[in-house]
């Protein structure tokens, strides 16, 4: 969670350390807001040797959604979009984007957020992953 890694929580800052033997090397981070990803994008590239960074919306925990993070920003439309744009002025790697299904298994909305990324022509965006369940269904069938 990028809140954690700007309070330089060291659990966190662990996950981002590449082992001398990985060929290919992402980080994935989650926040609620485009400042806490663009800080923490600043820091990934001037203090980390990363491939890649991947863009959580797809974390379906209450303790992330409840801050407007995780699954819970792919329901924030202008917040996610100036994220994306923070990140790609941030950072010089490629990006990507894993999201849920939706919110609901009844009500899925990824492909329409999908599309809607896509009109906002913004260049950078190297892949967008759906996570088969909705927020709600979590890690359960």
């Amino acid at each position: 969670v990028a809140t954690n890694l700007l309070s330089g929580q060291s659990s966190e800052w662990a996950l981002l350390k590449r082992h001398p033997e990985e060929d290919i090397f992402g980080v994935q981070i989650a926040a609620g807001y485009p400042d806490v990803f663009a800080r923490t994008c600043e820091l990934i590239e001037n203090e980390m040797n990363v491939d890649f960074v991947d863009l959580n919306l797809g974390c379906p925990l209450d303790i992330v959604c409840n801050k407007g993070s995780g699954a819970a920003l792919m329901m924030r439309d202008k917040r996610l979009r100036s994220s994306v744009e923070g990140i790609l002025e941030t950072l010089t790697c490629p990006i990507s984007i894993k999201m849920r299904t939706g919110w609901e298994m009844t009500k899925p909305f990824a492909h329409n957020l999908v599309q809607k990324i896509q009109s906002w022509g913004l260049d950078g965006i190297s892949a967008v992953m759906i996570h088969g369940r909705s927020r709600l269904q979590r890690y359960a069938k």
